[in-house]
């Protein structure tokens, strides 16, 4: 969350070096390093935001059950666009796509703020999924297309998908997207429009059985922080990402220049 915590004189000294090198292997796994010593780094603010996620979660679990029984029935709009919409926008391929897009629009018009915004949203993307994973398998909530109850929890476990419900691995796809499209965005209204794909991600989840409605807090809240901690990380006057090809590998463009273009 914080991005200003101190650093190691190693980190800052890794930094220095790589200010004057291409974005590659090497600052991206400085970078996820730095990503998962964030906890150890958080300040009262940090906390309080991890309280607010919890304390919305447990808000909601007395409202699982109602919510999902609402939803179901003849489920006359499952394949509606809406919908189906909502899902293919949190699957992992979307912000896959929606990266390659910027990367190739930045390398044929020469944009490095597309080619920065494309290792952003494949950064956030990685890092938001990847704490969510760990997430489902440690809470082993059983999904509601499996269950009538909404309080079944199992021991953790890797092969079973009905339960690794919470968080909504495609709601915090959805979000880490948005977010960091909504940070880039130039007027308030795009900033607001960027999130209203990632709400039908929230609403098709339950909507198509999936989830119930408290997996889906804590999911946009993980990819909401990890796509404003990753904008906020290159924004930085300690970390440059540098861009001349679409590619993460081949890149010289600051970020600190950004806005030039």
């Amino acid at each position: 969350m914080d991005v200003t915590a101190p650093e190691t004189p190693k980190e800052k000294k890794l930094e220095k070096k790589q200010q004057k090198s291409i974005y590659g292997v090497g600052q991206f796994t400085h970078e996820t390093v730095l990503f998962v010593k964030q906890p150890t780094k958080w300040g009262g603010k940090d906390w309080i935001k991890v309280g607010a996620t919890i304390g919305l979660t447990f808000a909601a679990m007395p409202f699982d059950q109602k919510i999902t029984n609402a939803t179901q029935g003849h489920q006359r709009y499952y394949y509606s666009a809406p919908i189906v919409g909502g899902r293919v926008y949190g699957e992992w391929y979307s912000i896959i796509g929606v990266a390659g897009g910027f990367g190739l629009y930045g390398w044929i018009a020469n944009d490095t703020s597309a080619k920065k915004i494309s290792i952003e949203l494949l950064q956030a993307g990685l890092y938001a999924e990847a704490f969510t994973e760990v997430l489902k398998i440690i809470v082993g909530r059983e999904r509601p297309v499996a269950t009538e109850n909404s309080s079944n929890y199992h021991p953790p476990t890797l092969s079973n998908y009905n339960f690794q419900s919470m968080p909504s691995g495609h709601t915090t796809s959805a979000f880490a997207l948005s977010t960091v499209m909504s940070r880039h965005a130039h007027s308030t209204g795009l900033k607001i429009l960027a999130y209203i794909p990632a709400g039908f991600t929230m609403f098709s989840r339950i909507y198509q059985h999936q989830h119930w409605l408290s997996d889906e807090i804590p999911a946009a809240a993980v990819g909401y922080f990890v796509g404003n901690w990753v904008v906020d990380l290159h924004e930085g006057k300690r970390h440059h990402i540098n861009v001349t090809s679409m590619y993460p590998i081949g890149i010289s463009y600051s970020l600190d220049q950004a806005s030039a273009k």
